[in-house]
């Protein structure tokens, strides 16, 4: 079987490359198969085919600029000429063709599709979801991309055969017209039409009442039957144990045509919604926020199972972003599915996720993280796993991501053609940080061909790439990576590197195998960077922390890298070999799970924790099963729910060496399972040393065992005792979270501390009697306070040091990227380039002197136009000022904004071009309107205008930096605006 799954992937020049990576995978622990093994298709490869009539081969190219860059194993077939013809012998019977093609855009081509010599069909291929210009396609989540190659110039179509093609049976594509390129085909076996399951209802409509007809069956099994189901808005499912089933992702097709934010795909907002055996797409063809083919929560007793979606802004994006369903998503299963040809993510478990398993799914030609985890909100993901999945031609982004959180594992896994990363640990997105606790395990993955020196901000990144940010806390930590083969990396195999904040600590690597890199060398280098590329472990950004290695087995170093491993900035990351560094397997020898017995009531969960002995064994894996699921089940991550009155087993076994432990579990009819659980308050604001009593409010009334816990995910910030008593400790956000002991259900409290009240000032230079005021990336000065931009919000960090945050603006003076100038952008409240303290030169002038660059002040002696922070002298009254106060609010006008709010209303393109922008707005209230101003970096209105939806601004504005204050009856922002 490993055997077969590998060389489906590679070309015939690379038989000897195939025979060295089966050896690798041999030594390096290898327990069960990679990737999505037990597929039901099976790969053609065009450049393997018989190819006649000018069908050609093109060169194998790393180039960003060819089209064959994005194709499998960086070649594929030209077939633009009259006739040129492809074929394969097929290995196996199978009437389910798919093909990966190219046909330039704007323009479309046909293939006409033959069972030897039978003609079956045409297939129309078209241009209509593919070609993404990044840079200039308008889209607010692509702000700031600077690279201009065209990404996702492949496409798919399907089509089932009439008849199975018999193995040893000759599968035939002609081109008919148009230019082409085809990539591979896949065939598969279809299974016959699933049916109507028993006690379900069947829906005889034609999709335009579909959402009708759920509603009237909420908490039934609703089967739609074989057919193409036009829908056009989103399908939503808010009744607990609602089932959408279908005939089979080869059968049942349902059609998204409306193409607005939030009008397609299938969203779960209530416990056990289940989506099985569909084929899902739409009518969209771009990223539009909100327009995700499998969307909200999904819990122990959901089933997605069989779903193919493609076209989507997300393959499956699993959320709580709705009311009154539950908190989080928890303990469901993802399997068999295809996630394909997305302008986003495969699939991202978000905002508190926990115990989920996606598990035997492809993901492919899509532009975002492919498995990605994501703290978000402050909510911490926890015990969730990515295995046995096939990651391929990720055009952004990268194959695995995990973004904070506690305990998450990805192993088993196949990772390979991404333009850009294939495995990337980080805290680059605003959420819950890196626990100090337990341990991210990322193993047993190959990763073929992926980095680049070139991503979409023409910045380089490695095959595996981990990095310290500072959006959801300073540090990346514990996280664990072992037998990991990491082959023909486009650029480095590895980096480590802080981009900001600290550092990355309790990081492992063991049994590495590099084989090849810098494949793409000297190509993709946009920025003509005179770097060194091709390193197997680069260290970069001079970061803190600490990581062990053990095996590293390096071969066939490629680009221009002069050595195995670049540490000249390594900073003061320990970098050292392990002190057990054995490639010997370490064999399990047993395993206990905790708790050893449980009582629950009808409808309850309890989830189970095995530890395996000795701690070092190399395979942890485990499963489980019950003797009695009329009882009790349990899924993949140990969730247990009790179904019947009665007793179960359940058993804990271990893959290597079928160890195993038991649990009791006896179910009570008696016992009032916990259904949920709720917090007050839900948000509090507490000075230093304040404290907020929460207060748990656990459903039904009834229930038997009312007992909870609470924890605190930033103990630093808040702390929480048994009894819910949150103590402040120091300024910060911290979320609490109670769980309840019958059913381990959640709810959440978000605490905001603050250390000092914000006071507002005006800023005086002792020289010129110049004002600072936020000039747009810099600060700048001006003679008179025009308005709020010359405002200063002094906010405490401690007893000494202070951030100075724009009133304007809501940007923070700080010096992160030593240009020179004192910068005023976004900035973390942990970061020291934006922490500030005075000391006094007499009663009335002081100096504002730098927390990080100690001996830096603000000046501005060169009188350059910005503030500058070197250089000064403590006798320079250039370098002394005055904080005079002054009364103002934190907005100018209009109602708080809400960090939600500010992040629904966005201006693009920014820098604005040919004298036009957007306005992006939340949809308004029928007697509101929405007020346009835009003022210069002189506080003048230069232009104004009124809105009532979002829509394109026609202006003559002269190149500079302008402020776009947008406010109506619910929000008020402002937005800095950059015209070229």
């Amino acid at each position: 079987m490993r055997n077969k799954l590998h060389t489906i992937f590679f070309k015939r020049d690379k038989y000897c490359h195939i025979m060295w990576i089966f050896f690798a995978l041999l030594t390096s622990n290898l327990f069960a198969q990679r990737g999505y093994y037990d597929a039901p298709y099976k790969r053609y490869e065009a450049n393997l085919g018989q190819l006649s009539n000018g069908s050609t081969v093109t060169s194998k190219s790393y180039v960003q600029g060819d089209l064959q860059s994005e194709a499998t194993d960086q070649q594929c077939v030209n077939m633009s000429a009259n006739n040129a013809t492809v074929q394969w012998t097929l290995t196996e019977a199978a009437d389910g063709l798919v093909v990966r093609y190219s046909v330039p855009d704007g323009q479309t081509a046909t293939l006409g599709v033959y069972n030897g010599n039978t003609k079956l069909t045409t297939l129309t291929l078209t241009s209509t979801w593919s070609w993404e210009y990044l840079w200039s396609n308008g889209n607010p989540n692509n702000n700031g991309i600077t690279n201009q190659n065209p990404r996702m110039r492949f496409d798919e179509v399907r089509y089932k055969l009439p008849a199975k093609i018999a193995v040893s049976g000759t599968l035939k594509l002609v081109r008919e017209s148009g230019n082409v390129h085809v990539d591979f085909a896949e065939m598969e076996p279809i299974a016959t039409a699933v049916t109507a399951p028993a006690g379900s209802v069947t829906y005889t409509g034609n999709g335009s009442d579909l959402q009708t007809f759920i509603d009237a069956n909420g908490g039934k099994k609703i089967f739609v039957p074989s057919g193409v189901y036009n829908v056009n808005r989103e399908l939503y499912f808010g009744v607990a144990n609602t089932s959408l089933v279908g005939a089979g992702m080869w059968y049942t097709q349902i059609n998204f045509t409306n193409t607005s934010s939030l009008n397609g795909g299938l969203r779960a907002n209530a416990a056990g919604i289940s989506f099985t055996d569909l084929y899902l797409t739409t009518n969209s063809a771009s990223r539009s926020n909100s327009y995700k083919a499998i969307n909200g929560v999904f819990t122990s007793t959901s089933t997605v199972k069989n779903i193919w979606a493609e076209h989507f802004e997300c393959g499956a994006w699993i959320a709580q972003y709705n009311t009154g369903g539950p908190a989080i998503a928890d303990g469901f299963t993802v399997s068999h599915c295809r996630f394909r040809n997305n302008y986003a993510d495969g699939i991202n478990l978000c905002k508190g996720t926990a115990n989920a398993i996606v598990e035997h799914c492809n993901f492919r030609n899509n532009g975002d993280d492919d498995q990605a985890i994501w703290s978000a909100d402050g909510l911490e993901c926890i015990n969730n796993t990515f295995r046995y999945n096939t990651s391929e031609n990720c055009w952004r982004a990268c194959g695995l991501a995990i973004y904070g959180g506690k305990n998450n594992k990805a192993y088993n896994l196949i990772i390979k053609d991404n333009l850009e990363a294939g495995i990337r640990v980080s805290n680059n997105f605003p959420g819950a940080p890196f626990n100090n606790d337990g341990m991210h395990e990322i193993h047993d993955i190959t990763v073929t061909a992926c980095g680049t020196f070139n991503d979409t901000y023409n910045n380089p990144v490695a095959a595996v790439d981990i990095f310290s940010a500072t959006n959801a806390g300073s540090q990346v930590k514990n996280v664990q990576l072992y037998s990991i083969d990491i082959l023909d990396s486009r650029n480095d195999a590895i980096s480590i590197s802080k981009r900001s904040g600290d550092g990355i600590y309790n990081l492992s690597f063991k049994d590495i195998t590099v084989n090849g890199t810098g494949k793409e060398y000297p190509n993709n280098n946009a920025l003509n960077r005179n770097w060194g590329r091709g390193y197997f472990v680069l260290i970069a950004g001079s970061p803190a922390g600490n990581g062990t290695y053990c095996n590293m087995n390096y071969s066939n170093r490629g680009g221009n890298a002069t050595a195995n491993e670049e540490i000249s900035a390594i900073g003061t990351f320990s970098w050292t070999q392990g002190s057990n560094c054995s490639s010997t397997s370490v064999p399990v020898s047993g395993v206990t799970v905790s708790p050893a017995t449980a009582t629950l009531g009808v409808g309850a969960t309890q989830q189970l924790t095995p530890t395996v002995a000795p701690a070092n064994a190399t395979n942890k894996t485990v499963t489980y099963s019950s003797n009695n699921t009329g009882v009790a089940t349990v899924n993949g991550s140990g969730l247990v729910t009790a179904i019947a009155s009665g007793s179960a087993t359940i058993t804990v076994t271990t893959q290597d060496g079928n160890k195993t432990a038991t649990v009791v579990i006896t179910v009570s009819s008696s016992n009032v399972a916990v259904t949920s659980v709720s917090l007050s308050p839900t948000t509090a604001t507490l000075s230093v040393g304040g404290t907020q009593q929460l207060t748990p409010t656990v459903l039904p009334s009834n229930a038997t065992n009312k007992a909870v816990s609470y924890a605190s995910n930033n103990t630093g910030v808040a702390t929480v005792n048994a009894s819910g008593l949150v103590t402040a400790v120091a300024n910060g956000s911290a979320i609490i979270t109670v769980t309840t002991a019958d059913g381990n259900k959640t709810s959440t409290a978000t605490i905001t501390v603050n250390t000092a009240t914000g006071n507002y000032f005006t800023i005086k230079n002792k020289w010129t009697n110049n004002y600072l005021y936020d000039a747009g990336a810099n600060v700048g000065y001006g003679t008179t306070v025009a308005n709020n931009n010359y405002k200063w919000e002094k906010v405490a960090v401690d007893a000494t040091y202070f951030i100075l945050k724009n009133v304007g603006t809501g940007d923070v003076m700080h010096i992160e990227n030593l240009t020179g100038a004192v910068q005023c952008t976004v900035a973390g409240p942990d970061w020291m380039s934006a922490q500030w303290s005075t000391e006094n030169v007499d009663a009335t002038w002081v100096r504002i002197k730098n927390r990080w660059q100690t001996g830096s002040m603000i000046h501005i002696e060169n009188l350059n136009g910005s503030a500058q922070y070197a250089g000064a002298q403590n006798n320079w009254d250039s370098a002394q000022w005055q904080f005079q106060s002054t009364s103002t609010s934190k907005k100018v006008n209009g109602p708080e904004v809400t960090a939600e709010k500010n992040f629904e209303v966005s201006i693009y393109p920014n820098p604005s071009i040919d004298k036009e922008f957007n306005v992006v707005l939340p949809e308004l209230n029928a007697d509101d309107v929405a007020t346009v101003t835009v003022t210069d970096i002189n506080g003048r209105k230069v232009l104004l205008n009124k809105l009532n939806a979002s829509a394109k601004i026609n202006h003559n504005l002269g190149s500079g930096i302008y402020i776009v204050t947008i406010s109506s009856n619910s929000y008020n922002v402002s937005k800095k605006l950059i015209v070229k």
